[in-house]
């Protein structure tokens, strides 16, 4: 499914939006809960009440491999 038609969807069992990278756990979590239903597709960066593009910091990216590692 495209990325366009996964932000006309709602949030549900195999869809969550995120506005910021969420914690290591918090998203294996979300993980775990994909691969024991049907799978899904989690999208950072997108406020969760209006759908709008907010983007990712570069350094938050750099902080959560370095917290992975």
């Amino acid at each position: 499914m495209s990325i366009l038609k996964l932000l006309e969807a709602p949030e549900s069992r195999t869809l969550e939006f995120k506005e910021k990278i969420p914690s290591a756990l918090a998203i294996a979590k979300t993980i775990c809960a994909f691969s024991n239903g049907a799978g899904g597709s989690i999208i950072i960066g997108i406020r969760d009440r209006d759908k709008t593009l907010i983007g990712i910091d570069e350094m938050e990216i750099s902080d959560m491999k370095e917290s992975c590692s």
